[in-house]
């Protein structure tokens, strides 16, 4: 027997892997939060509804010169599709000083209470963010002055935004908080002692982290029931060690994991996987569901980049999320690869290549295999004949054939149908899995 067959064999006698979250592949996200935020258009909410997790802008009085509001945009959106999860856009790590119109009990409150981050103590001007011209960083840490009901920035901020927009909105799943990084990235006071204390410094990153515990802390006694996300681009880099934040979000934004110019797959020669270890190491942080947002940034045009990046992020359990660099983060981009019903997972997240250097991930309606960068074009055999999908965005890819070989070119992925899919089994009691549907 040969190994193909062998591997179809093991396939169809494995029980199927069971991730945290329930929705199909391929998962797919988009955080849409850039300008013109016109979430109340019937087309776009259309496109948001598409997706499986979605993040949205909100200010206070968005959507007034319409006559509506939030609240109604997301439960007109989740009218469409209630299995699309929204989150709403916070950020406690910076602001604009003094604040936009709409934020003035904050800005009252913040510079009443010298919540900002000071160089020496609460005195002296606020130390700018690396953001821009007027933007200052908060002190998140837990020796952030405490107001007369003993809450710091982080405690007080957490009920804030629920006051704010999570009361008057229960449809939304939960806010996602911009800019957790996993280490300050300003020189000050942290923990006011008169001295300015490094960004470098392990205790004052030490400090920086359980900071944002107690906010999430906080952002879950205020919110039951709701989920947290986080912008996590660095908690995956090479050194980092986070345990403070193991299981305090389930799930964030990989910004820029792929596509950007400081992302690490362009950064050497095995840059695949340093990315792909980053991509694990994050997800292993989250507490379930673990949705976490494969970010690419680039041309919607490549469509070879695209299923780069998109076959990368179905070897493990992510959600994709491609953004149009040239709109920056507006807009919801599809592909015909979203179309695609992949099913469920029929193995866990591939950590070691199939065949010639290519990654292979099975599911029970298809499997997808991608090609690191480096590896060069790379023609490999299938355990039997695949349907390559029928698509219009690259008719010479996506022609729906019927094949049994194929060729990868250099940083290439593809997503394959299989002619059967295979069976599904009963999930484990009190397992998430299921289907959401495509």
């Amino acid at each position: 027997m040969s190994r193909f067959l062998i591997l179809g064999a093991a396939l169809a006698l494995a029980p199927l892997y069971v991730s945290a979250a329930a929705d199909s592949y391929p998962r797919i996200a988009a955080n849409p939060i850039g300008s013109p935020q016109n979430y109340w258009d019937a087309e776009y909410q259309k496109r948001i509804a598409a997706l499986d997790v979605a993040v949205l802008a909100v200010w206070p009085g968005w959507g007034s010169s319409v006559r509506t509001d939030m609240t109604q945009a997301v439960k007109q959106i989740k009218a469409i599709n209630p299995k699309t999860r929204v989150f709403l856009y916070v950020i406690a790590e910076s602001f604009k000083d003094p604040m936009p119109l709409g934020w003035e009990d904050l800005d009252v409150k913040v510079n009443q209470q010298k919540w900002w981050l000071y160089p020496s103590g609460t005195s002296g001007s606020p130390v700018e963010a690396s953001f821009g011209h007027g933007t200052y960083v908060f002190n998140i840490t837990n020796f952030s002055p405490k107001d007369k009901d003993g809450n710091t920035w982080g405690s007080w901020y957490a009920n804030y935004v629920n006051d704010k927009f999570g009361k008057a909105n229960p449809y939304i799943d939960g806010f996602y908080t911009d800019n957790v990084f996993y280490k300050p990235r300003k020189d000050g006071d942290w923990n006011l002692d008169g001295k300015v204390d490094s960004q470098n410094d392990a205790t004052v990153q030490k400090w920086y982290r359980e900071g944002y515990r107690s906010y999430f802390a906080a952002l879950r006694k205020a919110m039951p029931g709701k989920m947290q996300l986080g912008n996590v681009a660095d908690w995956g880099q090479p050194g980092t060690s986070t345990p403070e934040y193991q299981d305090m979000v389930n799930g964030g934004i990989i910004e820029g994991i792929l596509g950007k110019n400081y992302s690490a797959e362009g950064a050497s020669a095995d840059g695949w996987q340093r990315m792909m270890t980053q991509y694990r190491k994050i997800m292993a942080l989250f507490a379930a569901p673990k949705l976490a947002l494969f970010n690419q940034g680039g041309d919607p045009k490549d469509y070879q980049a695209m299923r780069y990046g998109l076959a990368s992020c179905l070897m493990d359990d992510g959600y994709y999320d491609f953004n149009d660099e040239a709109l920056g983060y507006y807009g919801v981009i599809w592909f015909d690869e979203y179309d695609v019903d992949l099913g469920d997972a029929a193995s866990s997240p591939t950590t070691t290549a199939w065949q010639k250097g290519v990654y292979r991930r099975d599911f029970t309606k298809g499997i997808a295999l991608v090609n690191p960068k480096g590896n060069g074009t790379q023609t490999v055999t299938l355990d039997g004949e695949y349907y390559l999908i029928k698509g219009k965005q690259a008719p010479t890819v996506n022609t729906g054939a019927l094949v049994k070989t194929v060729t990868l070119k250099d940083r290439d992925g593809i997503i394959l149908l299989r002619k059967q899919a295979l069976s599904k089994r009963p999930s484990p009691p009190g397992s998430l899995q299921g289907t959401a549907g495509k």
